[in-house]
């Protein structure tokens, strides 16, 4: 019991000190709120990333899960490349595809202008089972609703109804790709759906994991990237795989399209057909995360800071400056390992970079409000001075 004094600073009431904590741990969320708006901060721009501040500490998960020695091959989606394939390359591609029997077909490819010779592309596509053709959406400013851009001009005239957006939900070319829409709302009414809904619908002719998924009423949708490989075939090796396109999704696609290449959370460089299987392969295994919500995070944030603030304005002690330094380390720490525990084994994404900002201005927002208190006094003591010296005048007179 004689040591609690030398530990902690009892000079004044604890409903004081309270109260300061209070008031230091609101400015230090004022100075994180501030900074986080003008730059859309997600926050760890103290970890920044290359594209400036397009990061979030998702993204770190992402990578650290991404870089496990673990991994799922996929069993439902397989991807062929058409790298440099002309049409009648991808003619020959959806000849071969169509006598394996796909559960689904899918087309990243628009072919928006006639061309001589196009008779076997266009015949080809008409006698593939299942698929599902690309099409490109804009959207109307106006009214919020989309309109088809860009889709293969003989798509109307084959009869083909199952057709998917492959827009990507960014105006930013640069932006990392880690969400999804499920579908576009269409001027007329109806829906446009995702390349990756419409293909996992064809999939399904009971529709199960499309509806749980729609079900879930998101805007967006997170994509599950981390540990999952596909099986990829070129043209050259398709043939002596055929059997392994049987009863599977195939996605067929450029990789090497410098055009199609998107930054992900793992990867700076993916391409946009890659991007379409995990939105697909996210549906199909219907393991989706769930975010909590903004409050809870602030929240979380809050009451980290507060502890730290709180026990600034206590300790009594010469090494008080290195203890914080260190609890505020540990509790760096311990936010982001909470934080990946709960999306890799619970799928649960908790946006610790709240936490992280907050932590980090706590100490200084304590810095600035003594620096402040001590400003004031010290103005204060020289009206009193002033005070003192015209009463006394006043009495001498």
């Amino acid at each position: 019991m004689l040591l609690i004094p030398k530990i902690f600073d009892n000079k004044c009431n604890w409903k004081i000190r309270l109260l300061k904590t209070l008031g230091i741990t609101l400015l230090a969320f004022a100075l994180s709120f501030i900074l986080m708006q003008p730059f859309s901060f997600s926050a760890a721009s103290l970890l920044s990333s290359s594209d400036g501040n397009d990061f979030t500490i998702n993204d770190f998960y992402n990578k650290v899960a991404d870089n496990r020695l673990v991994s799922t091959l996929d069993s439902d989606i397989v991807i062929i490349d058409i790298a440099d394939s002309d049409r009648d390359g991808i003619a020959d591609i959806l000849e071969t595809v169509a006598l394996c029997g796909p559960r689904a077909v899918g087309l990243d490819v628009v072919f928006s202008d006639r061309r001589e010779g196009d008779e076997r592309i266009i015949e080809a596509v008409g006698h593939c089972p299942n698929i599902v053709m690309a099409v490109s959406v804009k959207n109307d400013s106006l009214t919020d609703r989309f309109a088809i851009d860009e889709q293969s001009y003989f798509t109307d005239s084959l009869g083909i109804t199952s057709v998917g957006a492959i827009n990507f939900p960014t105006q930013h070319t640069n932006r990392t790709i880690r969400e999804f829409r499920p579908d576009y709302k269409s001027i007329d009414g109806t829906e446009i759906p995702s390349f990756a809904l419409a293909l996992s619908e064809m999939n399904s002719p009971d529709h199960h994991n499309s509806d749980i998924f729609r079900e879930r009423g998101n805007e967006h949708e997170i994509i599950r990237y981390y540990s999952r490989i596909f099986k990829t075939f070129t043209p050259d090796n398709l043939i002596e795989h055929a059997e392994e396109l049987s009863d599977k999704i195939v996605l067929i696609g450029a990789l090497g399209d410098p055009a199609d290449i998107h930054a992900t959370p793992v990867t700076n460089s993916m391409p946009g057909i890659l991007i379409h299987a995990h939105s697909t392969a996210t549906i199909l295994s219907g393991s989706y995360f769930y975010q909590l919500h903004k409050y809870a995070n602030w929240a979380i944030a809050f009451t980290s800071c507060f502890l730290v603030v709180f026990l600034s304005l206590s300790l009594h002690l010469g090494i008080k400056g290195l203890l914080l330094r260190i609890l505020q380390v540990a509790l760096l720490y311990t936010a982001i390992r909470v934080g990946y525990y709960f999306f890799i084994e619970h799928d649960v994404v908790i946006n610790f970079s709240y936490t992280l900002l907050m932590l980090t201005f706590g100490l200084f927002a304590c810095d600035i409000w003594i620096g402040m208190t001590t400003i004031f006094k010290w103005i204060a003591g020289l009206f009193s001075k002033s005070d003192k010296s015209t009463a006394n005048n006043i009495y001498i007179r």
